[in-house]
């Protein structure tokens, strides 16, 4: 049995028992897991494969392979994930070569093998999910394309930002022509530009639960929960995530923020700090969810119990859409290390930082933050 992460073989196994530890990246990107058992003469008899972090959000069907833009002769194969929101389920999945149904499936593995046009037509591969209350999404490769033909997929990015004057005062009566966005120093087209006090948000509230916060945890809870019920409109959805050595789901994303304030109650506090940990874990749960995203973070000292250091947690809440705002309790201005941390994230992901000393100002810092998300 051989053993593949993303194409790549890994391992070879000749005996049983059938398994392998694979060396998966440090954080949770979308990754292909395959085995394939051969006999004795080396003739493939079985394979299958599971897609691992596959993302969230709206329904959504992917080709991962063939790979774009590669020329492509004799068996090829190809496979696509699919993204199922919780509560739905997929009728079908069908690929096409141009208009001739090649298979399908009803059931994953999403894959097809199939001869690859030999012709100088343009051919189109296609797949396209259907899901069982009749919503269908789709995706193509142009096969063999010639050299006047390129295929060019444009996402739009979504920007979400908030003025303030040298007060620190929320401004929200700009124009688009006060506007600029750049992209390594080159301009970049607005294609829309509003106001969005009306789009839904999706909010992560995550807490330091370590044995440093025992005497302040209480407080932090209350107002975490105050913040939620008054932040959070019918439209909106959030989760809590509280983190000691390891980070742990206190509540799934819910509308509900009663359900979210039960779920901090009797939080105890014990443990090391594992703050890498919590952020990647946190920013996970935001996978493929569209729109209005932001976390609050709060933390009463630097890390000591991560597997992935800071760099690597920075990068992913770079790509990961979502504005962080941090909290530092009692935080001095001698925690160089923490401080620099809580700076950082903000900073680069557009949210800000707070910094209080004692656990009864978080209700103010919690209104600024629900000010600034209504004011976007």
């Amino acid at each position: 049995v051989q053993f593949f992460v993303d194409g790549r073989a890994q391992l070879t196994r000749t005996t049983p028992p059938w398994s392998a530890e694979l060396r998966l990246p440090n954080i949770p990107t979308e990754t292909v897991v395959r085995a394939e058992g051969y006999d004795a003469q080396g003739k493939l008899l079985a394979a299958d494969e599971i897609l691992l972090n596959e993302p969230q959000g709206e329904p959504r069907v992917k080709l991962l392979a063939p790979a774009r833009g590669k020329r492509l002769s004799g068996t090829v194969r190809a496979r696509a994930a699919a993204v199922v929101p919780e509560g739905r389920r997929i009728e079908n999945v069908v690929f096409k070569l141009n208009d001739e149904v090649l298979v399908t499936l009803t059931q994953p593995p999403w894959e097809v093998s199939f001869e690859a046009p030999q012709s100088e037509q343009v051919t189109y591969l296609t797949v396209t999910a259907t899901y069982t209350d009749g919503t269908k999404v789709e995706d193509y490769r142009i096969l063999n394309s010639s050299e006047f033909l390129e295929e060019i997929e444009v996402d739009l990015v979504e920007l979400y930002t908030t003025v303030t004057d040298r007060s620190g005062a929320l401004v929200d009566d700009l124009p688009q022509e006060r506007f600029g966005v750049r992209d390594n120093g080159r301009p970049q087209q607005i294609s829309k530009f509003e106001m969005v006090r009306d789009l839904p948000l999706t909010m992560g509230v995550v807490i330091d639960t370590s044995g440093s916060m025992r005497e302040s945890i209480g407080e932090a809870k209350h107002a975490a929960a105050d913040f939620l019920r008054a932040v959070m409109t019918p439209r909106d959805r959030a989760f809590a995530v509280g983190f000691s050595d390891r980070p742990a789901m206190l509540m799934p994303l819910t509308p509900d923020s009663h359900a979210l304030e039960v779920a901090f109650r009797d939080l105890p506090a014990m443990g090391n700090t594992a703050l890498h940990d919590a952020l990647v874990y946190s920013l996970y749960q935001f996978r493929g969810i569209r729109g209005r995203k932001a976390m609050v973070l709060l933390s009463d000292g630097d890390d000591t119990s991560s597997l992935v250091p800071f760099a690597d947690a920075l990068a992913f809440a770079q790509r990961s859409g979502v504005s962080i705002y941090t909290i530092g309790l009692g935080v001095g201005a001698g925690s160089v290390g923490i401080r620099g941390k809580l700076s950082k994230l903000a900073e680069e992901t557009g949210g800000r930082v707070f910094y209080v000393d004692k656990a009864d100002a978080l209700d103010t810092v919690y209104d600024q933050i629900e000010r600034e998300l209504r004011s976007q």
